[in-house]
């Protein structure tokens, strides 16, 4: 038996290319058959591929001397094989008070980052998962109303962790400990139905199990096959999304006519580039409408998605008090930097004949660039206000500013934190638009003055 399924580890080692000579590989070890089958797999490849082995045991003192039991096992282990071994221990009941988070996600957190502490830069982390807990997590995510990715189950490798034992089950884990004499310690809430986990291990399972023996091995080639379908959904989220970009966002008449199927990745894609990862399937779908019929769809944590002027984004209001509005800019012809609405503005002053001689190497923008000698009274760098007009170089028309930026399609939610030089009401540069037609330079300006914007 322990040579099947070694041969079972070692496919999924190899088709999934988990390991590369040299590796240095943390695995977490609690002591329990499922990571102590993975140490001792690990340890009769160390030769083979040269790796540097680093077991890692949390401590998360929920059972009291059974935890210290674990640990010393764990210790021992390690300490009779030469492994190196840290071990963590956390405060798991005082952190869940602290954060607000269940005993298993708090858990689970604490558990890789401990991990990745241990990692050096190119080091891999090992976990025990094996077939049957990826069984369990499709069906917990059934019961859960899950998508298809919740249907894929756990992966093999996810960035730079691996999961060797994920082509065989937790009966395979326990005979194989058997047969290579490998000890092991039992947690005692996995003998209880306290855990939702628990419940589908214990009677879901061994249910699924009376109808078909080999449930485990269904559900795992079913989650195979979804995965592969979901590989050509987000290949063609992809080509749709990137050739569904226009400026300030998505065009909603390009994902419109793709398929529901491939829209909607595309919409869960821009969602989670933006921030936003607490939606649900009706926000997806309120969403889906508001495409074809434009609106706003308020999401979670101050996040909303907005379908307007053909125009689809996702954007987070700004929940801070407003920053300060002005700040008087233009006092004498001295270089200056003016830190407004956490974006610094450089003003930089230049005789017309040197600004000649450096514009072609600096490469500076011309439509930054102003004719200060006509500048006249009380200039402010500031965001708009109500009766501010601008009239863009080359384009021969004041328009309001409000009506500009309307007719430009700037997202409702940056116009009021653009940028402006201004006198009174007059607009003499604007950003992301350029000095006014009458502010523009002329074979009779004296004195050039060059504004630059970082960080916009």
């Amino acid at each position: 038996m322990s040579k099947s399924v070694s041969k079972l580890i070692v496919e999924a080692v190899e088709s999934n290319n988990m390991i590369a000579s040299g590796d240095q590989i943390v695995v977490g070890v609690s002591g329990g058959a499922d990571s102590m089958c993975l140490l001792h797999f690990l340890m009769s490849v160390k030769k083979k591929y040269s790796l540097k082995l680093t077991v890692a045991h949390i401590n998360h003192n929920l059972r009291g001397d059974e935890a210290m039991r674990d640990q010393r096992a764990v210790e021992d282990f390690c300490s009779q094989h030469n492994i190196e071994c840290k071990v963590l221990s956390a405060n798991i009941k005082k952190m869940c008070a602290e954060t607000g988070e269940g005993t298993e996600e708090c858990g689970r957190r604490v558990r890789y980052d401990f991990f990745n502490s241990l990692c050096g830069e190119n080091a891999k982390i090992a976990t025990a998962h094996t077939m049957s807990d990826s069984v369990e997590t499709v069906l917990f995510n059934i019961a859960r109303g899950s998508g298809l990715k919740g249907l894929t189950g756990i992966p093999a490798v996810r960035d730079n962790i691996i999961r060797p034992l994920i082509n065989i089950t937790r009966q395979q884990v326990e005979q194989y400990c058997e047969e290579n004499k490998i000890p092991y310690v039992t947690d005692s809430t996995n003998l209880t139905d306290e855990y939702n986990r628990n419940k589908i291990r214990h009677i879901v399972v061994p249910q699924l199990k009376s109808i078909n023996p080999g449930a485990e091995y269904a559900v795992r080639r079913m989650s195979s096959i979804i995965e592969e379908q979901l590989g050509l959904t987000n290949s063609l989220a992809a080509e749709l999304q990137n050739s569904a970009r226009v400026k300030n966002g998505y065009s909603c008449k390009r994902l419109c006519s793709a398929h529901s199927v491939v829209a909607k990745q595309v919409v869960i894609n821009i969602l989670n580039e933006a921030g936003c990862k607490s939606y649900e399937e009706r926000h997806i779908n309120i969403i889906m409408q508001a495409l074809k019929d434009g609106g706003a769809v308020n999401l979670p944590k101050g996040y909303t998605a907005a379908a307007g002027q053909g125009i689809f984004r996702v954007y987070k209001q700004a929940v801070d008090s407003p920053p300060e509005n002005s700040k008087i800019v233009v006092i004498g012809k001295e270089n200056k930097s003016i830190v407004i609405n956490e974006q610094k503005i450089n003003f930089k002053f230049f005789t017309k004949q040197r600004y000649d001689k450096i514009k072609r190497v600096h490469k500076i923008l011309v439509n930054n660039v102003i004719d200060y000698d006509i500048i006249h009274g009380e200039t402010l760098l500031r965001t708009r206000q109500p009766g501010d007009i601008y009239k863009q170089c080359g384009r021969g028309v004041t328009k309001p500013v409000k009506k500009l930026l309307i007719d430009e399609k700037i997202p409702k939610e940056k116009r009021s934190s653009l940028l402006m030089l201004a006198c009174g009401n007059e607009v003499i540069w604007l950003q992301g638009f350029g000095v006014s037609e009458k502010y523009k330079i002329t074979d009779g300006t004296k004195t050039v003055l060059v504004v630059e914007a970082e960080g916009i």
